[in-house]
């Protein structure tokens, strides 16, 4: 499977796990199930682990993830997003995340799993 989510409810964490090639459209369908999951938590903290996924790239998929995450995902989160990537995204994908992220309140990057962990820990069960 290439993606996939669990919630965690006694740890409090949402994991998101992308593996190998991931088409974006499918993205947006992880996005909404999460949404729709009857154990969906707006309030529990989210760790995305995109290490090791590839994307193939569509300007107007792109778009439409970009607009999902903006207008109908984010907005029903009330709780921190941890990112973590590593080399297997090309630089125009890095960036394209880069300026996702930046365009989400209280959500963050890292390139190094262990740290985006603290993050949310200090953010979220402080």
């Amino acid at each position: 499977m290439p993606c996939g989510y669990h919630m965690n409810l006694e740890d409090g964490l949402v994991t998101i796990k992308g593996e190998a090639e991931i088409q974006l459209p499918s993205l947006v369908n992880l996005g909404e199930q999460v949404l729709a999951d009857p154990g969906f938590d707006p309030y529990l903290p989210q760790l995305v682990d995109l290490r090791g996924v590839q994307v193939e790239r569509d300007r107007t998929a792109e778009e439409a993830l970009r607009h999902f995450t903006l207008s109908t995902y984010r907005p029903r989160v009330h709780s921190s997003i941890a990112i973590v990537v590593d080399g297997s995204l090309s630089e125009p994908e890095l960036a394209g995340l880069y300026h996702l992220s930046c365009a989400m309140d209280k959500t963050e990057l890292f390139d190094q799993y262990d740290q985006a962990l603290k993050w949310l820990m200090r953010r979220e069960f402080a």
